[in-house]
């Protein structure tokens, strides 16, 4: 847990921090009104809620001056301005942007101006407690402190479902708005054309609109991280796992683990970790594999099937903890192994059918806002009560 290289790792980390920190210099220049700053995963991603917001506004509102943070292996969509995680124009774009709209947290020494407006979209519903409903606050103090202050300077929080108004307030320690509207990134898992699905499966590599596409995508875990202290890769399949005939595999490493991925983790499959947007893999599968990943809540909106493979669940519940008992309403079936995940997509069709009431009654409490609107009821209210 202490290794030198750990060590050293987060020392370097907190000096560029502190770095930047002098560089920032929020209130020493003005606001410029027009600017709207989009940060996804501090840039690793372009994608999430802020993607969609940003399509529906740039469409409703082109007068604005959109940017985004981007990565060393990421860069802003047509339409906006990139700047790099870290740098000086990022920094500058953090203190003179009126609107700012992120899925995670700025850097703790984040100050938000007076003037302007902060939208926090979040990044899922939540199966695992968050924040301070963690255990015996495993997450460091530093976070802790940081989502406090965070928390005090949103303006709006969106909350996919009355689920997330009810365990947000805690795990955040937040008393703001709540914008109850499903989530932006799930509109076009309404809306997208069996065309628009297959020109998808075709970026992919697969071009048989009968190949069933199953989608692995773990979550990351607190307990495993690598020699210098970065979140390591998860993958409980074999790596040369042969799939029922019909069947290819995708794997998707949780962007938490990108720092440790590499080719051979994800095996034989295609390998999509570092596709730019989940919610086109979303649409190209027909079956997802998951543990305790906030992708669940999003794929259920599709109405196919889901499979969650948990060996670890135990561990996983004990040291993480749990908001909702998982083997009672998870819709579709808990596995232990690689071997009973090849049986269940061999039996699929019987399985689908077995979890039918529970698949809609999950539904009926965490999808009924996914209405493929969402992006559009965000933007009429952010943009339409601050002009």
């Amino acid at each position: 847990m202490f290794a030198p290289t750990r060590i050293l790792g987060a020392l370097r980390r907190r000096a560029g921090q502190y770095l930047r920190k002098l560089q920032y210099r929020p209130g020493s220049k003005p606001l410029n009104a027009n600017a709207v700053l989009f940060e996804s995963f501090q840039g690793k991603n372009i994608g999430d809620n802020p993607l969609d917001i940003y399509f529906e506004l740039i469409k409703r509102r082109p007068d604005l001056e959109f940017i985004w943070t981007t990565s060393p292996t990421t860069e802003a969509p047509v339409g906006a301005r990139g700047v790099r995680f870290g740098s000086k124009e990022w920094l500058d774009a953090i203190a003179t942007s009126k609107y700012l709209v992120n899925n995670s947290n700025f850097p703790w020494y984040f100050r938000k101006v007076p003037g302007q407006v902060y939208l926090q979209t979040w990044h899922g519903t939540p199966l695992k407690r968050l924040g301070r409903d963690i255990p015996d606050y495993q997450m460091t103090k530093s976070y802790i402190d940081t989502m406090d202050r965070e928390a005090l300077a949103w303006d709006y929080l969106i909350a996919p479902n009355q689920f997330c108004v009810e365990v947000f307030p805690s795990a955040f320690n937040y008393k703001g708005r709540f914008i109850l509207t499903g989530y932006p990134r799930n509109d076009r898992l309404s809306t997208t054309s069996p065309a628009g699905r297959q020109a998808i499966r075709e970026k992919l590599g697969v071009t048989d609109p009968n190949v069933k596409l199953v989608m692995y995508a773990p979550t990351w875990r607190d307990f495993k991280r690598t020699a210098t202290g970065k979140w390591d890769t998860v993958n409980f399949l074999d790596e040369n796992i042969q799939l029922p005939e019909g069947f290819q595999l995708l794997f998707r490493g949780h962007h938490n683990t990108h720092a440790a991925h590499t080719d051979a983790v994800a095996g034989n499959a295609i390998d999509v970790t570092k596709y730019p947007d989940v919610t086109d893999l979303y649409l190209a599968a027909d079956v997802l594999v998951t543990d305790y990943s906030s992708v669940m809540f999003d794929y259920t909106v599709t109405g196919k099937p889901i499979l969650f493979l948990a060996p670890d669940l135990e561990r996983y519940r004990s040291e993480r903890g749990f908001y909702f008992d998982y083997e009672a309403e998870v819709p579709g079936p808990i596995l232990s192994t690689d071997a009973q995940l090849l049986i269940a997509l061999e039996n699929l069709d019987e399985l689908t059918a077995e979890f039918a009431p529970k698949y809609r009654a999950w539904q009926a409490k965490f999808d009924h806002a996914e209405d493929g609107h969402a992006a559009k009821r965000v933007v009429d209210i952010v943009w339409g009560e601050s002009k």
